[in-house]
Protein backbone atom coordinates (compact mmCIF):
# COMPACT_ATOMS: atom_id res chain seq x y z
CA UNK A 1 0.00 0.00 0.00
CA UNK A 2 1.35 3.88 -0.55
CA UNK A 3 2.98 5.47 1.91
CA UNK A 4 3.48 9.17 2.74
CA UNK A 5 7.14 9.27 1.18
CA UNK A 6 5.43 7.76 -2.01
CA UNK A 7 2.89 10.66 -2.32
CA UNK A 8 3.71 12.87 -4.99
CA UNK A 9 0.70 15.57 -5.59
CA UNK A 10 -2.31 17.13 -4.30
CA UNK A 11 -3.52 19.13 -7.59
CA UNK A 12 -3.27 16.69 -10.45
CA UNK A 13 -3.09 18.82 -13.76
CA UNK A 14 -2.40 22.33 -12.09
CA UNK A 15 1.08 20.63 -10.91
CA UNK A 16 1.27 18.80 -13.94
CA UNK A 17 1.27 21.29 -16.60
CA UNK A 18 4.17 22.01 -18.75
CA UNK A 19 4.79 25.29 -21.08
CA UNK A 20 4.68 22.80 -23.74
CA UNK A 21 0.82 22.20 -23.08
CA UNK A 22 -0.03 25.33 -23.59
CA UNK A 23 1.95 25.52 -27.69
CA UNK A 24 -0.94 25.55 -30.64
CA UNK A 25 0.37 21.94 -31.82
CA UNK A 26 -0.72 20.25 -28.06
CA UNK A 27 -4.63 21.43 -29.00
CA UNK A 28 -4.15 20.20 -33.04
CA UNK A 29 -2.50 16.94 -31.93
CA UNK A 30 -4.56 16.54 -29.00
CA UNK A 31 -7.96 17.00 -31.39
CA UNK A 32 -6.50 14.69 -34.42
CA UNK A 33 -5.72 12.10 -31.83
CA UNK A 34 -9.83 12.52 -30.75
CA UNK A 35 -10.59 11.70 -34.47
CA UNK A 36 -12.11 15.58 -34.22
CA UNK A 37 -12.86 16.07 -37.81
CA UNK A 38 -15.15 13.07 -38.14
CA UNK A 39 -16.88 14.27 -35.38
CA UNK A 40 -17.40 17.86 -36.80
CA UNK A 41 -18.54 15.91 -40.21
CA UNK A 42 -21.75 15.04 -38.52
CA UNK A 43 -22.11 18.31 -37.09
CA UNK A 44 -21.35 20.72 -40.08
CA UNK A 45 -24.74 20.32 -41.64
CA UNK A 46 -25.93 22.19 -38.64
CA UNK A 47 -24.64 25.37 -39.55
CA UNK A 48 -25.50 25.86 -43.46
CA UNK A 49 -23.10 29.06 -43.94
CA UNK A 50 -20.26 31.12 -42.94
CA UNK A 51 -17.45 29.88 -41.28
CA UNK A 52 -17.60 25.76 -39.82
CA UNK A 53 -18.21 23.84 -36.93
CA UNK A 54 -15.01 22.65 -36.44
CA UNK A 55 -13.18 25.78 -36.82
CA UNK A 56 -15.43 28.18 -34.67
CA UNK A 57 -15.32 24.86 -32.12
CA UNK A 58 -11.70 24.61 -31.95
CA UNK A 59 -11.42 28.28 -31.17
CA UNK A 60 -13.36 27.80 -28.56
CA UNK A 61 -11.63 24.50 -27.45
CA UNK A 62 -8.00 26.71 -27.08
CA UNK A 63 -9.10 29.88 -25.61
CA UNK A 64 -7.61 28.93 -21.98
CA UNK A 65 -4.73 27.41 -23.71
CA UNK A 66 -3.82 31.06 -25.00
CA UNK A 67 -4.54 32.24 -21.66
CA UNK A 68 -8.12 33.68 -22.69
CA UNK A 69 -11.13 33.94 -20.11
CA UNK A 70 -14.01 34.48 -22.44
CA UNK A 71 -14.81 34.76 -26.43
CA UNK A 72 -14.99 38.86 -25.58
CA UNK A 73 -11.28 38.26 -24.54
CA UNK A 74 -10.39 36.39 -27.08
CA UNK A 75 -12.10 39.41 -29.55
CA UNK A 76 -9.95 42.00 -27.90
CA UNK A 77 -7.16 40.17 -28.13
CA UNK A 78 -3.97 40.38 -30.90
CA UNK A 79 -4.68 36.59 -31.62
CA UNK A 80 -8.16 37.84 -32.81
CA UNK A 81 -6.04 39.25 -36.30
CA UNK A 82 -5.66 35.84 -37.20
CA UNK A 83 -9.26 34.89 -37.35
CA UNK A 84 -12.03 36.56 -39.54
CA UNK A 85 -14.96 35.19 -37.25
CA UNK A 86 -16.29 37.93 -35.02
CA UNK A 87 -17.63 37.49 -31.67
CA UNK A 88 -21.49 36.76 -32.30
CA UNK A 89 -20.16 34.23 -34.78
CA UNK A 90 -18.55 32.45 -31.45
CA UNK A 91 -21.76 33.46 -29.35
CA UNK A 92 -24.60 31.75 -32.48
CA UNK A 93 -23.00 28.32 -31.91
CA UNK A 94 -23.04 28.62 -28.38
CA UNK A 95 -26.97 29.66 -28.61
CA UNK A 96 -27.66 27.06 -31.30
CA UNK A 97 -30.23 24.69 -30.31
CA UNK A 98 -29.91 21.89 -33.12
CA UNK A 99 -26.37 21.55 -31.40
CA UNK A 100 -26.38 18.02 -29.04
CA UNK A 101 -23.82 19.09 -27.34
CA UNK A 102 -24.45 15.94 -24.63
CA UNK A 103 -23.92 13.67 -27.73
CA UNK A 104 -20.08 15.71 -28.39
CA UNK A 105 -19.14 15.46 -25.34
CA UNK A 106 -19.96 11.70 -25.14
CA UNK A 107 -18.32 11.30 -28.02
CA UNK A 108 -15.24 12.70 -26.66
CA UNK A 109 -15.65 10.60 -23.39
CA UNK A 110 -15.66 7.38 -25.12
CA UNK A 111 -12.46 7.79 -27.73
CA UNK A 112 -10.52 8.46 -24.10
CA UNK A 113 -11.84 5.15 -23.19
CA UNK A 114 -10.98 3.51 -26.18
CA UNK A 115 -7.51 4.91 -26.69
CA UNK A 116 -6.96 4.06 -22.65
CA UNK A 117 -7.79 0.36 -23.67
CA UNK A 118 -6.57 -0.46 -27.04
CA UNK A 119 -3.07 1.21 -26.34
CA UNK A 120 -3.06 1.06 -22.28
CA UNK A 121 -1.87 -1.48 -19.85
CA UNK A 122 -5.20 -2.89 -20.69
CA UNK A 123 -5.24 -4.22 -16.75
CA UNK A 124 -8.40 -6.05 -16.37
CA UNK A 125 -7.76 -6.27 -12.24
CA UNK A 126 -8.19 -2.39 -12.15
CA UNK A 127 -11.46 -0.98 -10.49
CA UNK A 128 -13.35 0.80 -12.80
CA UNK A 129 -15.71 3.25 -11.03
CA UNK A 130 -18.84 5.42 -12.15
CA UNK A 131 -18.76 8.86 -9.62
CA UNK A 132 -22.16 10.64 -8.93
CA UNK A 133 -21.58 14.04 -7.89
CA UNK A 134 -22.60 17.79 -7.84
CA UNK A 135 -21.17 21.22 -7.06
CA UNK A 136 -22.41 24.70 -7.31
CA UNK A 137 -22.21 26.81 -9.89
CA UNK A 138 -22.10 30.96 -8.58
CA UNK A 139 -23.34 33.26 -11.08
CA UNK A 140 -23.56 37.01 -10.83
CA UNK A 141 -26.53 38.13 -13.00
CA UNK A 142 -30.02 37.35 -11.88
CA UNK A 143 -31.62 37.44 -14.96
CA UNK A 144 -29.76 34.22 -16.65
CA UNK A 145 -32.45 31.88 -17.60
CA UNK A 146 -33.26 29.23 -15.11
CA UNK A 147 -30.76 30.53 -12.61
CA UNK A 148 -31.85 30.08 -8.69
CA UNK A 149 -30.88 30.83 -5.49
CA UNK A 150 -30.12 27.88 -3.59
CA UNK A 151 -27.77 26.70 -0.56
CA UNK A 152 -23.83 25.71 -1.46
CA UNK A 153 -23.11 22.93 1.48
CA UNK A 154 -19.32 23.81 0.45
CA UNK A 155 -19.58 27.94 1.67
CA UNK A 156 -22.84 26.90 3.65
CA UNK A 157 -24.62 29.97 2.53
CA UNK A 158 -27.24 30.84 0.02
CA UNK A 159 -25.91 31.34 -3.09
CA UNK A 160 -27.04 32.25 -7.18
CA UNK A 161 -25.80 29.92 -9.53
CA UNK A 162 -27.11 25.98 -10.55
CA UNK A 163 -26.05 22.67 -9.28
CA UNK A 164 -23.61 20.91 -11.88
CA UNK A 165 -24.71 17.12 -11.91
CA UNK A 166 -21.66 15.05 -13.00
CA UNK A 167 -21.26 11.23 -13.48
CA UNK A 168 -17.18 10.63 -14.06
CA UNK A 169 -15.13 7.54 -15.24
CA UNK A 170 -12.24 6.34 -12.86
CA UNK A 171 -10.58 3.50 -15.56
CA UNK A 172 -8.01 2.76 -12.78
CA UNK A 173 -5.60 5.91 -13.95
CA UNK A 174 -7.65 8.63 -14.52
CA UNK A 175 -11.10 10.50 -14.06
CA UNK A 176 -12.77 11.81 -16.83
CA UNK A 177 -17.10 13.24 -16.74
CA UNK A 178 -18.53 11.68 -18.40
CA UNK A 179 -22.43 13.50 -18.66
CA UNK A 180 -23.44 16.30 -16.87
CA UNK A 181 -26.95 18.49 -16.31
CA UNK A 182 -27.71 21.71 -14.78
CA UNK A 183 -30.20 22.33 -12.43
CA UNK A 184 -32.18 24.93 -10.37
CA UNK A 185 -34.49 24.70 -7.21
CA UNK A 186 -37.63 26.19 -6.80
CA UNK A 187 -37.57 26.03 -2.94
CA UNK A 188 -40.44 26.02 -0.66
CA UNK A 189 -41.22 30.34 -0.33
CA UNK A 190 -43.72 30.92 -2.59
CA UNK A 191 -43.14 34.55 -2.38
CA UNK A 192 -39.58 33.71 -3.88
CA UNK A 193 -40.36 31.33 -6.36
CA UNK A 194 -36.45 29.56 -7.19
CA UNK A 195 -35.17 31.84 -4.36
CA UNK A 196 -35.77 34.96 -6.34
CA UNK A 197 -37.70 38.07 -5.78
CA UNK A 198 -41.41 37.84 -8.06
CA UNK A 199 -39.62 41.14 -10.17
CA UNK A 200 -36.07 39.31 -10.74
CA UNK A 201 -38.29 36.07 -11.86
CA UNK A 202 -40.30 38.33 -14.12
CA UNK A 203 -37.44 39.51 -15.49
CA UNK A 204 -35.71 36.45 -15.90
CA UNK A 205 -34.06 35.95 -19.46
CA UNK A 206 -36.96 32.93 -21.32
CA UNK A 207 -36.39 31.71 -24.55
CA UNK A 208 -39.17 29.44 -26.93
CA UNK A 209 -37.91 26.39 -27.78
CA UNK A 210 -39.22 23.35 -30.08
CA UNK A 211 -40.47 20.40 -28.49
CA UNK A 212 -38.10 17.75 -29.01
CA UNK A 213 -35.28 19.60 -29.94
CA UNK A 214 -31.85 18.82 -28.00
CA UNK A 215 -32.21 22.22 -26.64
CA UNK A 216 -35.90 21.85 -24.95
CA UNK A 217 -34.56 18.47 -23.87
CA UNK A 218 -31.85 20.26 -21.98
CA UNK A 219 -33.97 23.18 -20.72
CA UNK A 220 -36.73 20.60 -19.70
CA UNK A 221 -33.76 18.67 -17.11
CA UNK A 222 -33.11 21.66 -15.40
CA UNK A 223 -36.13 21.30 -13.83
CA UNK A 224 -35.86 17.62 -12.82
CA UNK A 225 -34.81 15.59 -9.65
CA UNK A 226 -31.16 15.38 -9.82
CA UNK A 227 -32.20 11.46 -8.88
CA UNK A 228 -33.78 11.24 -12.31
CA UNK A 229 -31.19 12.98 -14.27
CA UNK A 230 -28.70 10.84 -12.74
CA UNK A 231 -30.10 7.58 -13.07
CA UNK A 232 -30.44 8.77 -16.81
CA UNK A 233 -26.94 9.27 -16.72
CA UNK A 234 -26.00 5.67 -15.91
CA UNK A 235 -28.19 4.17 -18.33
CA UNK A 236 -26.73 5.76 -21.22
CA UNK A 237 -23.08 4.56 -19.73
CA UNK A 238 -24.42 1.22 -19.37
CA UNK A 239 -26.10 1.53 -23.00
CA UNK A 240 -22.83 2.52 -24.43
CA UNK A 241 -20.66 -0.25 -23.04
CA UNK A 242 -18.77 1.04 -20.85
CA UNK A 243 -17.40 -0.93 -17.88
CA UNK A 244 -18.30 -0.15 -14.40
CA UNK A 245 -17.36 -2.15 -11.37
CA UNK A 246 -18.94 0.71 -8.78
CA UNK A 247 -21.15 3.10 -8.59
CA UNK A 248 -19.85 5.61 -6.27
CA UNK A 249 -22.19 8.25 -4.48
CA UNK A 250 -22.39 9.98 -1.45
CA UNK A 251 -25.77 10.43 1.22
CA UNK A 252 -27.02 13.04 -1.26
CA UNK A 253 -27.89 10.01 -3.98
CA UNK A 254 -27.80 7.04 -2.08
CA UNK A 255 -31.26 5.71 -2.43
CA UNK A 256 -33.49 2.44 -3.41
CA UNK A 257 -33.73 3.93 -6.47
CA UNK A 258 -30.06 3.07 -7.23
CA UNK A 259 -29.63 -0.06 -5.69
CA UNK A 260 -31.84 -1.58 -7.99
CA UNK A 261 -30.49 -0.03 -11.09
CA UNK A 262 -27.23 -1.96 -10.72
CA UNK A 263 -29.47 -5.03 -9.85
CA UNK A 264 -31.09 -4.50 -13.14
CA UNK A 265 -27.86 -4.39 -15.42
CA UNK A 266 -27.78 -7.79 -17.53
CA UNK A 267 -24.57 -6.99 -19.73
CA UNK A 268 -21.88 -6.53 -16.44
CA UNK A 269 -22.22 -6.82 -12.96
CA UNK A 270 -22.24 -3.77 -11.28
CA UNK A 271 -22.31 -2.85 -7.18
CA UNK A 272 -23.28 0.53 -5.60
CA UNK A 273 -21.32 1.51 -2.92
CA UNK A 274 -23.17 5.01 -0.94
CA UNK A 275 -23.05 6.53 2.18
CA UNK A 276 -26.19 6.34 3.55
CA UNK A 277 -28.22 8.84 5.75
CA UNK A 278 -32.22 8.27 5.74
CA UNK A 279 -32.70 7.53 9.39
CA UNK A 280 -35.97 5.88 8.98
CA UNK A 281 -35.82 3.35 6.60
CA UNK A 282 -36.41 -0.47 7.63
CA UNK A 283 -34.05 -3.43 6.45
CA UNK A 284 -35.00 -6.49 7.26
CA UNK A 285 -32.09 -8.25 9.63
CA UNK A 286 -32.76 -11.23 11.94
CA UNK A 287 -36.11 -11.66 10.63
CA UNK A 288 -37.14 -8.28 11.98
CA UNK A 289 -37.60 -4.96 10.17
CA UNK A 290 -35.45 -2.32 11.68
CA UNK A 291 -34.24 0.95 10.89
CA UNK A 292 -29.85 1.24 10.75
CA UNK A 293 -29.87 3.05 14.62
CA UNK A 294 -31.50 -0.04 15.77
CA UNK A 295 -29.55 -2.58 13.28
CA UNK A 296 -26.41 -0.79 15.01
CA UNK A 297 -27.03 -1.60 18.24
CA UNK A 298 -27.79 -4.96 18.03
CA UNK A 299 -24.24 -5.87 16.62
CA UNK A 300 -22.53 -6.15 19.81
CA UNK A 301 -18.99 -5.59 20.36
CA UNK A 302 -17.14 -3.05 17.14
CA UNK A 303 -14.37 -4.16 15.82
CA UNK A 304 -11.29 -1.84 15.09
CA UNK A 305 -9.66 -1.48 11.58
CA UNK A 306 -5.64 -0.72 13.08
CA UNK A 307 -4.41 0.64 9.19
CA UNK A 308 -7.68 3.34 8.99
CA UNK A 309 -7.42 3.80 12.87
CA UNK A 310 -11.41 3.52 13.02
CA UNK A 311 -14.01 1.53 14.81
CA UNK A 312 -16.36 0.01 12.71
CA UNK A 313 -19.30 -2.45 12.78
CA UNK A 314 -20.57 -4.81 9.64
CA UNK A 315 -24.00 -6.72 8.80
CA UNK A 316 -25.64 -8.04 5.37
CA UNK A 317 -29.28 -6.88 5.54
CA UNK A 318 -31.96 -7.12 3.19
CA UNK A 319 -33.02 -3.89 1.43
CA UNK A 320 -36.80 -4.54 -0.08
CA UNK A 321 -35.65 -8.13 -1.25
CA UNK A 322 -32.11 -6.63 -2.41
CA UNK A 323 -29.25 -8.48 0.04
CA UNK A 324 -26.86 -5.81 0.90
CA UNK A 325 -24.06 -5.55 3.33
CA UNK A 326 -23.94 -1.98 5.70
CA UNK A 327 -20.99 -0.94 7.08
CA UNK A 328 -20.87 1.23 10.36
CA UNK A 329 -17.76 3.53 11.09
CA UNK A 330 -16.42 5.71 13.32
CA UNK A 331 -13.46 7.91 14.34
CA UNK A 332 -12.44 6.95 18.02
CA UNK A 333 -14.96 5.84 20.89
CA UNK A 334 -16.95 8.91 20.71
CA UNK A 335 -16.99 10.25 17.07
CA UNK A 336 -19.62 10.65 14.83
CA UNK A 337 -20.88 7.43 13.37
CA UNK A 338 -21.06 7.18 9.48
CA UNK A 339 -23.17 4.85 7.62
CA UNK A 340 -22.53 3.10 4.37
CA UNK A 341 -24.08 0.29 2.05
CA UNK A 342 -23.25 -1.93 -1.07
CA UNK A 343 -24.43 -4.24 -3.17
CA UNK A 344 -21.25 -5.90 -2.82
CA UNK A 345 -21.94 -8.43 0.20
CA UNK A 346 -18.30 -10.12 -0.02
CA UNK A 347 -16.35 -6.45 0.40
CA UNK A 348 -14.51 -5.84 3.86
CA UNK A 349 -14.40 -2.78 5.07
CA UNK A 350 -11.02 -1.89 4.72
CA UNK A 351 -11.29 -2.43 0.83
CA UNK A 352 -15.31 -0.74 1.01
CA UNK A 353 -13.42 2.17 1.90
CA UNK A 354 -10.42 2.09 -0.59
CA UNK A 355 -12.61 1.95 -3.02
CA UNK A 356 -15.19 4.25 -1.76
CA UNK A 357 -12.38 7.21 -1.73
CA UNK A 358 -12.19 7.09 -5.51
CA UNK A 359 -15.30 9.50 -4.93
CA UNK A 360 -13.04 11.88 -4.12
CA UNK A 361 -11.50 11.94 -7.41
CA UNK A 362 -14.67 13.74 -8.74
CA UNK A 363 -13.87 16.76 -6.12
CA UNK A 364 -10.40 17.39 -7.56
CA UNK A 365 -11.99 17.44 -10.84
CA UNK A 366 -14.14 20.64 -9.53
CA UNK A 367 -11.10 21.87 -8.41
CA UNK A 368 -9.39 22.11 -11.50
CA UNK A 369 -11.37 22.87 -13.78
CA UNK A 370 -13.11 25.84 -11.76
CA UNK A 371 -9.40 26.85 -11.12
CA UNK A 372 -8.08 25.94 -14.00
CA UNK A 373 -10.70 26.57 -17.37
CA UNK A 374 -12.65 28.33 -15.76
CA UNK A 375 -15.66 25.66 -15.23
CA UNK A 376 -19.33 27.71 -14.65
CA UNK A 377 -17.71 31.12 -15.42
CA UNK A 378 -19.50 31.68 -18.26
CA UNK A 379 -22.47 34.65 -17.26
CA UNK A 380 -24.51 34.68 -20.60
CA UNK A 381 -28.49 34.66 -19.72
CA UNK A 382 -29.04 31.63 -22.40
CA UNK A 383 -29.10 28.29 -21.05
CA UNK A 384 -27.79 26.88 -24.45
CA UNK A 385 -24.73 29.11 -24.38
CA UNK A 386 -24.46 27.92 -20.56
CA UNK A 387 -24.90 24.15 -21.52
CA UNK A 388 -22.65 24.20 -24.46
CA UNK A 389 -19.90 26.66 -22.32
CA UNK A 390 -19.94 23.28 -20.03
CA UNK A 391 -19.72 20.97 -22.44
CA UNK A 392 -16.61 22.92 -23.73
CA UNK A 393 -14.71 22.84 -20.46
CA UNK A 394 -15.71 19.00 -19.90
CA UNK A 395 -14.12 18.09 -23.40
CA UNK A 396 -11.07 20.37 -22.54
CA UNK A 397 -10.21 18.89 -19.19
CA UNK A 398 -10.28 14.79 -21.06
CA UNK A 399 -7.90 16.77 -23.95
CA UNK A 400 -5.59 18.23 -20.72
CA UNK A 401 -6.24 14.44 -18.85
CA UNK A 402 -5.18 12.45 -21.56
CA UNK A 403 -1.93 14.58 -22.02
CA UNK A 404 -1.51 14.38 -18.57
CA UNK A 405 -1.36 10.54 -19.05
CA UNK A 406 0.95 10.42 -21.75
CA UNK A 407 3.42 12.46 -19.71
CA UNK A 408 2.92 11.09 -16.16
CA UNK A 409 1.34 7.71 -16.33
CA UNK A 410 3.00 5.90 -19.48
CA UNK A 411 6.30 5.65 -20.55
CA UNK A 412 7.07 8.20 -23.38
CA UNK A 413 8.87 6.15 -25.81
CA UNK A 414 6.09 3.89 -26.31
CA UNK A 415 3.07 5.03 -25.62
CA UNK A 416 0.63 3.34 -22.92
CA UNK A 417 3.38 0.38 -22.46
CA UNK A 418 4.28 -0.87 -19.50
CA UNK A 419 7.32 -0.30 -17.68
CA UNK A 420 8.39 -0.61 -14.04
CA UNK A 421 6.22 0.34 -11.55
CA UNK A 422 8.74 2.38 -9.71
CA UNK A 423 8.56 4.76 -13.08
CA UNK A 424 5.43 5.46 -13.48
CA UNK A 425 3.99 7.97 -10.98
CA UNK A 426 1.65 7.25 -8.46
CA UNK A 427 -2.52 7.06 -9.71
CA UNK A 428 -4.62 9.63 -8.18
CA UNK A 429 -6.84 7.11 -6.67
CA UNK A 430 -3.57 5.99 -5.15
CA UNK A 431 -2.15 9.40 -3.55
CA UNK A 432 -5.81 10.07 -2.42
CA UNK A 433 -5.55 6.91 -0.10
CA UNK A 434 -2.33 7.31 1.17
CA UNK A 435 -3.15 11.44 2.02
CA UNK A 436 -6.45 10.01 3.94
CA UNK A 437 -4.38 7.00 5.69
CA UNK A 438 -1.64 9.96 6.75
CA UNK A 439 -4.72 12.18 8.26
CA UNK A 440 -5.78 9.18 9.97
CA UNK A 441 -2.24 9.15 11.85
CA UNK A 442 -2.32 12.83 12.30
CA UNK A 443 -6.11 12.83 13.71
CA UNK A 444 -5.22 9.86 15.90
CA UNK A 445 -2.56 11.73 17.68
CA UNK A 446 -4.05 15.52 17.84
CA UNK A 447 -7.96 14.57 18.28
CA UNK A 448 -10.52 12.28 18.85
CA UNK A 449 -14.09 12.97 17.57
CA UNK A 450 -13.31 14.70 14.09
CA UNK A 451 -14.89 13.04 11.26
CA UNK A 452 -12.09 12.34 8.67
CA UNK A 453 -14.49 12.18 5.57
CA UNK A 454 -15.77 16.11 6.50
CA UNK A 455 -11.42 16.80 6.70
CA UNK A 456 -10.92 15.50 3.07
CA UNK A 457 -13.87 16.82 1.58
CA UNK A 458 -12.32 20.67 3.06
CA UNK A 459 -9.21 20.13 2.05
CA UNK A 460 -10.26 19.75 -1.68
CA UNK A 461 -12.41 22.61 -1.57
CA UNK A 462 -11.32 25.21 1.06
CA UNK A 463 -7.93 26.29 0.25
CA UNK A 464 -8.10 28.48 3.93
CA UNK A 465 -9.02 24.45 5.04
CA UNK A 466 -6.23 23.31 3.14
CA UNK A 467 -3.56 25.13 4.70
CA UNK A 468 -4.67 24.55 8.12
CA UNK A 469 -4.61 21.58 7.39
CA UNK A 470 -1.14 21.92 5.54
CA UNK A 471 0.89 22.75 8.99
CA UNK A 472 -0.96 19.97 10.85
CA UNK A 473 1.07 17.08 8.79
CA UNK A 474 4.63 16.06 9.39
CA UNK A 475 7.41 18.21 7.53
CA UNK A 476 8.51 15.25 5.08
CA UNK A 477 4.81 15.16 4.03
CA UNK A 478 3.97 17.47 1.30
CA UNK A 479 0.73 17.99 1.22
CA UNK A 480 0.78 19.66 -2.51
CA UNK A 481 1.85 16.53 -3.99
CA UNK A 482 -0.63 14.21 -2.35
CA UNK A 483 -4.04 14.20 -4.79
Amino acid sequence: MLQSKDINKIAELKNGFTPRWLEPDFILSSLKCFSFSAVCKCLNPLKTRGYSFESIFSCLISLPFLGLQSVHSFTGSAMAAHIEARKDVFYRLKNNVKICWRMIHLMFALKFIKLALNQGENNDDTIKCAIIDDSMLHKTGRYIEKISRMFDHVSQRFALGYKLLTMGYWDGTSFIPLDFSLHREKGKNKDKPYGLKKREYRKQYRKKREKGTHSWDRAKEADSTKIESALKMFWRAISQGIKIDYLLMDSWFTCEAFVRAVKRVKSQKVHLIGMYKTPKTKFSYLGELLTYSQIRNRLGTEKRCRKLRLHYYEATVDYNGVPIKMFFSRKGRNGKWRMFITTDTELSFIKMIEIYQIRWTVEVFYKEAKQLLGLGRCQSNDFDAQIADTTITMIQYILLTLKFRFEHYETKGALFQHVKEGIIQSRLNERLWGLFIELMRVIEVLFDEIDEMDIMEKILNDEQAYEMIKRLLPDEFEIEKAA
